[in-house]
């Protein structure tokens, strides 16, 4: 049976509630969006895991404030369910 990984690609997208921090042009939804991307393609190469990401797209929203946010990607996590849970932040 595959481990089941679940990736947090912490914050939503620019323009939202938490979307984190912003700095040398860089946003940090972003930098985790695509760290989140990376991670899921090097599992998938492996047939001992399988991987969730809480943002599958690059718009996907979740919640409306950050405790909402955080309930969502929790109770995703939960739901699937996953072995581990990977926040990823920079």
């Amino acid at each position: 049976m595959a481990i089941r990984i679940f990736i947090d690609q912490g914050h939503n997208p620019s323009g939202f509630h938490n979307a984190g921090a912003v700095g040398n042009g860089l946003n940090e939804s972003e930098v985790n969006y695509r760290a989140g991307v990376y991670l899921g393609n090097l599992l998938a190469n492996d047939y001992r895991f399988e991987y969730m990401l809480s943002r599958p797209t690059p718009t996907t929203v979740l919640g409306t404030n950050n405790t909402t946010s955080l309930a969502e990607r929790v109770r995703m996590a939960n739901e699937w369910p996953a072995n581990y849970f990977i926040s990823l932040h920079c």
